[in-house]
C-alpha cells in the first residue's frame, strides 16, 4: 500500500518513500523477469510503474479509463484541490511522458491528455473497451408488451438519470406505450425516486435491484432500447454490452462512445447533453422507425486485446 495523506491531498508527496517500498516489495517477493508493466490510470500507477521499469528494464503501458485523466477532481476538500492542481499536473505529466505507451479507452480520453501543456507522449493508442460476447449475446426471451427502455448506471449527476426520466414521462404523455427500468444506486437516487413518485410515474418507471453480472445479459435482451444519458463518459462498457445483444442504445453527443456510432447513424442514436427534449425525440424516432445498428465484431474483447498486443509486442 502506498503512503499518502487522506482525501487525495497532495498525492505523490511521499513519492520517494513509496518508490523505495515498491522496489523492496518486489525484491522480497522474488519477482523478476518482468517484460511488461501495465498501469491502471495515472496516479499512483504510472508513478510506481516508472520506478519499477528503471529497476527491471520493462516496457510500460498506462491505460486511462476516465475523462479526468489526471484525477484533478478527486478529493473531498475543494481548498486543497485548487491549491494542488499545478502540483499534480506537473508531476503527473512528467510521469506520463516517461512511459512507452499511453492508452485511452477512446480518442476523447487522449484528447483530454493533449490539453495539458508539456504532455509529449512517446506513443499513444486508442483501445476501446471490448465486450465479452460469451457473456453478452442475443437470446430468445419473452419480452414485455410495452416498449421497454433500460438503463444501468450509478446514480450520479453526470449520468443524468433525471433527463431520461423526464423524457420517458413526456413520451408517456404523448401517448407512447413505454416503460423505463433503472438499475443502480448512488447519491442522486433519492432525487430521481422522489420525482417519479411525486409525478405519479411509478406505474411506468421502476427502480430495479442490482443484479449479478451473469444476469445482466437477460436484462439487455428483455429491453427494447438501452439509454444512458451520461455527459462525462470516456466510453461506457454498458453501451457495448447492450450492443452485443443487438439491443440498440442511445448515448450523448461528444462522448467516447460517439466514436463507435456510424456517421450516418449519429443523429439517430446520439442526443444532446442534459436535454430531455432531445432525448425524447431520439427515443421516439427509434420506437417509430425500429432503427438498429448491427454489432461490429471488431469490438469483441479478444479482438481489441489481440490487435493491441500484436502491435505493441512487435515494437
Amino acid at each position: 500500500k502506498i503512503i499518502d495523506f487522506p482525501f487525495f491531498i497532495f498525492p505523490g508527496l511521499f513519492h520517494l518513500i513509496n518508490n523505495k517500498r515498491i522496489i523492496l516489495f518486489i525484491k522480497e517477493k522474488g519477482i523478476s523477469n518482468i517484460k511488461i508493466i501495465h498501469a491502471h490510470i495515472t496516479y499512483p500507477s504510472s508513478y510506481l510503474t516508472n520506478v519499477i521499469s528503471r529497476e527491471v528494464n520493462a516496457k510500460t503501458i498506462v491505460q486511462h479509463h476516465g475523462i479526468d485523466v489526471l484525477q484533478l477532481t478527486n478529493g473531498r476538500l475543494n481548498i486543497f484541490k485548487k491549491i494542488q492542481r499545478k502540483f499534480l499536473i506537473k508531476r503527473s505529466i512528467k510521469q506520463l511522458n516517461k512511459v512507452d505507451v499511453n492508452i485511452g479507452v477512446s480518442q476523447k480520453v487522449l484528447d483530454e491528455l493533449r490539453l495539458f501543456k508539456g504532455y509529449y507522449s512517446k506513443s499513444e493508442y486508442v483501445m476501446y473497451n471490448g465486450v465479452d460476447t460469451t457473456k453478452f449475446f442475443p437470446m430468445h426471451v419473452k419480452k414485455d408488451n410495452h416498449f421497454v427502455i433500460g438503463c444501468i448506471a450509478n446514480f450520479l449527476e453526470l449520468k443524468d438519470h433525471i433527463s431520461l426520466i423526464k423524457a420517458v414521462e413526456q413520451l408517456f404523455l404523448d401517448g407512447y406505450d413505454v416503460k423505463l427500468k433503472l438499475i443502480g444506486t448512488g447519491p442522486t437516487f433519492s432525487k430521481c425516486y422522489s420525482y417519479v413518485k411525486n409525478n405519479n410515474l411509478l406505474n411506468i418507471i421502476s427502480f430495479e435491484k442490482e443484479q449479478e453480472h451473469d444476469q445482466l445479459n437477460i436484462f439487455y435482451n428483455k429491453i427494447d432500447l438501452f439509454v444512458m444519458p451520461s455527459f462525462y463518459e470516456a466510453l461506457g462498457c454498458v453501451y457495448l454490452e447492450a450492443w452485443a445483444t443487438n439491443t440498440p442504445f442511445i448515448a450523448i453527443q461528444g462522448q467516447g462512445i460517439a466514436e463507435l456510432v456510424p456517421k450516418d447513424k449519429k443523429e439517430i442514436f446520439l442526443a444532446k447533453a442534459q436535454n430531455s427534449y432531445s432525448l425524447k425525440n431520439c427515443i421516439a424516432n427509434i420506437i417509430d422507425s425500429k432503427e438498429s445498428v448491427k454489432f461490429n465484431d471488431k469490438y469483441r474483447i479478444e479482438n481489441t486485446v489481440f490487435n493491441f498486443l500484436k502491435l505493441f509486442l512487435s515494437r
